[in-house]
């Protein structure tokens, strides 16, 4: 194998472009080895297709300068035409960017507005720029054609870094099928729900564009399909969404959830079985790096994320007692000072693991704690933990409950210490870490507390057995909540599929917050007093402002079981909290928070679109096989120990 040197500079130059991105790193090292490897796979159809995508990028470079010679020049400009050649330009090389350099594909086109980067303890604000930017401006009354330019001019040093990247590092036969795979989830959580056209709504018209790429680029594979493969049913089905696109032009109308189930998720799939019958490598096979991306053929397989993609450490090789042995750590309060508060305490399994009070009681048993206790089931397709952020580890998560007054309030040592004296325990531990030469410790704590806690994962409603074509046993009211979610209401924007929580789509490594605004009490005139994630950041970086009253977008899924809402738990219902959102949060109501990064515009739903909503979320309610039934806490010998309660004194 032999790298030139302007091969190796390249590599050097992306790697200290996303540092940050393990995940990116590990993809380029690996397309650098494979671009050298002899095998017949790497000739064809990759070579055909690395051509089209160069001249698609050159295009789009020169309609990128086009435009910016014409605010240069002052001529007399169309800007809402200009935009929408070049955003459609774009799109044609949206799959193989979005997947392989999703740091300049943010720079393209991320949101309009801005975003953060947080390394350890230090905080960055990033600006944003780009089309999603540039489209917020050309609506404007009076045009900054100066600000304008200055996104454009981003977006033409990026167009012309990624020309060079894929001239030297050539878009390769297991890329493009993992790449055509991974823009449908795109399609469905970013651009149809309006999160990446939110003005002008081009989002129908730019999915027909990345389709059309989509059915031209697999068109190359067909030649190395075996007979069991149907290409011309791939090919058809591609052909037939598209035109269902071209009949169903309405945002606001359009029947995602007939669109998904029918046309974009068999797509999906389709393609899936392509990659599995042309034999061509799948992520895993080039890098052992992890991805949140799992095995499932589509969107809303159960297997789509890994549960375990988020966790840190060596422990990757877990077994079913750890497993187990959480589980009775889960519940038994002998983790607590006091040994009267356990996990379940505050994450009861009877109410999807939350408590049902509006704050988690503490453990004295009388005051509350600052927040309402977010549910655990699923808890594992995120990368942040607490409503604030605070923690990008669940097991610094659980080190957190440990150490806090208002919870554990107790330490490491105090914890193993006792643990050690249960002759059942040392037992439990030495069966579930028996390569370890003292199993109990805090790290085996932490870990099988977090094995436990990423088991609970259920993703089998009844909305993914319908959308999964399984079953058809939506009513239309339940359907037609779906669409308003997923489209006119703007619900997915923010609660992306397939959790429907902030884990960002389509690569999933981030976990979104958002400022709201929420109030004091539903009906009331105030903003909550509780800055979420600024208190962080406040005394060493007072110009995080901007962070203010920042929280954790949670998942939907059991929402029904999971009220009180809201981090302040002051909102008792789900027609109360779609109430709040339909007015456009704390701004829609006329009051001041500048940093609010939902929209203030009224969604103006009716009656019984609020109704449909309601109905929708809770069909995404699934806790089947997480109810626990009580059971013998492990024996110390002590009566002061061995009286303690299972679950808690508040459970």
């Amino acid at each position: 194998m032999f790298f030139s040197l302007k091969s190796i500079a390249l590599f050097l130059y992306f790697t200290n472009l996303n540092m940050k991105k393990l995940f990116n790193l590990s993809l380029i090292l690996s397309i650098l080895c494979l671009s050298y490897s002899n095998t017949r796979k790497n000739e064809f159809p990759d070579t055909a297709i690395q051509t089209n995508l160069l001249t698609d990028i050159d295009t789009c470079i020169s309609t990128t300068n086009h435009f910016i010679d014409l605010i240069q020049n002052n001529n007399t400009i169309d800007f809402i035409k200009e935009y929408k050649k070049l955003r459609s330009n774009y799109k044609k090389i949206e799959t193989y960017i979005v997947f392989r350099y999703p740091t300049i594909d943010k720079a393209i086109n991320g949101g309009p507005v801005p975003s953060m980067t947080r390394d350890v303890v230090i905080l960055h604000k990033d600006e944003p720029t780009g089309l999603q930017v540039i489209e917020e401006l050309i609506i404007e009354k009076t045009i900054n054609k100066q600000e304008i330019l200055r996104n454009l001019v981003a977006i033409q040093k990026n167009l012309i870094t990624l020309k060079n990247s894929i001239s030297k590092l050539p878009i390769l036969n297991w890329e493009i099928l993992e790449a055509n795979h991974l823009s449908i989830t795109r399609m469905i959580t970013l651009s149809l729900s309006g999160f990446d056209s939110p003005a002008l709504l081009l989002s129908i018209q730019d999915s027909k564009i990345v389709l059309g790429q989509i059915q031209k680029d697999l068109t190359f594979f067909k030649p190395y399909t075996s007979k069991n493969y149907d290409w011309n049913k791939t090919n058809d089905l591609i052909q037939s969404t598209i035109q269902y696109l071209n009949t169903n032009t309405d945002f606001n109308s359009l029947d995602r959830y007939d669109l998904y189930r029918n046309y974009l998720l068999p797509i999906q799939k389709a393609i899936k079985q392509l990659h599995i019958d042309t034999g061509y490598e799948f992520y895993n096979e080039v890098t052992s790096i992890k991805r949140s991306i799992g095995k499932g053929e589509h969107l809303f397989s159960e297997t789509y994320l890994d549960p375990h993609y988020s966790m840190k450490g060596n422990n990757t090789n877990h077994n079913q007692q750890q497993i187990d042995l959480g589980k009775i750590l889960f519940f038994d309060p002998i983790l607590s000072k006091d040994n009267n508060f356990s996990c379940a305490s505050c994450h009861n399994p009877s109410k999807a693991f939350t408590d049902g009070v509006d704050k988690s009681y503490s453990s004295n048993l009388k005051d509350k704690v600052k927040r309402n206790s977010p549910t655990l089931v699923n808890a594992c397709f995120q990368n942040n933990f607490f409503l604030d952020l605070r923690s990008s580890d669940m097991n610094d998560q659980i080190m957190n409950v440990i150490l806090n007054k208002d919870e554990f309030n107790t330490t490491p040592d105090e914890i193993v210490l006792k643990l050690r004296r249960s002759d059942t325990y040392q037992k439990l531990f030495k069966a579930a870490y028996f390569a370890h030469g003292t199993p109990i410790t805090i790290s085996t704590v932490k870990s099988s507390l977090e094995l436990y806690v990423r088991s609970l994962v259920n993703i089998n409603s009844k909305f993914d057995k319908n959308i999964r074509g399984n079953e058809n046993t939506l009513t239309k009211e339940e359907i037609d909540g779906a669409n308003l979610f997923l489209g006119k209401a703007a619900c997915a924007t923010c609660h992306f599929a397939p959790n429907f929580n902030g884990f960002v789509p389509p690569h999933y490594q981030d976990t979104e917050g958002e400022i709201l605004g929420v109030l004091n009490k539903p009906d009331g005139d105030q903003i909550d007093l509780d800055n979420g994630m600024y208190d962080r950041f406040k005394n060493a970086y007072p110009e995080a402002y901007y962070i203010k009253g920042m929280f954790k977008t949670p998942t939907i899924r059991n929402i029904e079981l999971t009220g009180p809402y809201m981090h302040n738990g002051k909102y008792n219902t789900l027609e109360e909290v779609i109430d709040f959102y339909n007015h456009g949060g704390a701004s829609g109501k006329g009051l001041d928070l500048p940093q609010q990064t939902l929209s203030s515009d009224s969604l103006n739903l009716t009656t019984y679109e609020k109704k449909a909503l309601v109905s929708f979320m809770k069909t995404l309610t699934d806790t089947t096989g997480t109810i626990v039934k009580p059971f013998d806490l492990p024996k110390f010998g002590v009566d002061s120990l061995d009286n303690r309660i299972w679950g808690g004194l508040m459970y």
